[in-house]
């Protein structure tokens, strides 16, 4: 009896395949912008390439950062999202999308500028802060933000009432290293927006100019300091018409990170 060659479907796709599912489940359409987005050299895209092999510790960032199962962007197997995630970003949960970026100005204003919005089939217990497709630079590093929630997790209301106001909050991946090692490279913080007056010594989300950091800020006599915990990092200053430039994104009020 002929045996007929089957592929092994318990071995990851090839690296054309995987390619097509990242282009699929997310923003991305050039290995270049997927370089980009896992923080290596485009040499580093073309290797794996040409090895048909992709590393776990890509898949699990394109996981974190889009929210999208790993299963499925590495095998091709089940949906691209949980249920509770793909219902966050579908629908009218889309079209209430979180916006990131605050008023600019010489005050900074702490308001945010649309409140992310609960699931309407959840528990009155339990809020959904939906994960926006912002990746925070922790160095000083480009940003990229997409306002539409690419995902979500769920909190118990109570305890996010405890850390500020839970329809202001959002969940953001942090990328580099300037606020090691207390918050460290792939980390998610939750993000309050709601805060109307600055604490400051407190650990914000901000924009200056192009540039979206995580850092603690603190007064000068001239204007602001922003301060990185690792002590390889000089502070920066943001004084007189830089302080136009300058925007509260909202407090970091919790972070996760996955071990491994």
């Amino acid at each position: 009896m002929p045996h007929h060659l089957q592929q092994d479907t318990t071995m990851p796709d090839a690296f054309d395949t995987f390619f097509a599912r990242v282009m699929q489940g997310t923003d991305i359409t050039t290995q270049q912008a997927l370089a980009r987005v896992l923080g290596v050299n485009r040499s580093a895209i073309t290797q794996a390439k040409n090895r048909d092999a992709i590393p776990q510790k890509w898949i699990l960032r394109l996981s974190r950062v889009y929210g999208i199962s790993p299963d499925w962007l590495e095998y091709g197997r089940g949906a691209a999202r949980p249920a509770p995630l793909a219902d966050a970003v579908s629908g009218n949960a889309a079209r209430s999308a979180v916006g990131l970026a605050a008023e600019s100005g010489r005050t900074p204003s702490l308001r945010p500028s649309m409140p992310a919005s609960p699931l309407a089939d959840l528990p009155p217990a339990v809020h959904m802060v939906p994960k926006v497709r912002a990746r925070l630079s922790a160095g000083g590093g480009s940003f990229e933000v997409q306002a539409m929630p690419v995902g979500g997790q769920p909190f118990a209301h109570a305890w996010l009432s405890r850390k500020g106001t839970p329809s202001a909050m959002v969940l953001m991946d942090v990328v580099g290293d300037s606020m090691e090692p207390e918050i460290r490279d792939g980390d998610t913080v939750l993000v309050d927006r709601s805060t109307e007056e600055m604490r400051f010594g407190q650990v914000y989300a901000v924009g200056l100019e192009d540039a979206v950091l995580v850092k603690r800020v603190m007064r000068t006599p001239d204007g602001l300091a922003l301060v990185s915990d690792n002590p390889a990092y000089s502070p920066i200053r943001v004084r007189g018409d830089e302080l136009e430039q300058f925007r509260v994104i909202g407090r970091v009020v919790w972070l996760c990170r996955e071990l491994g």
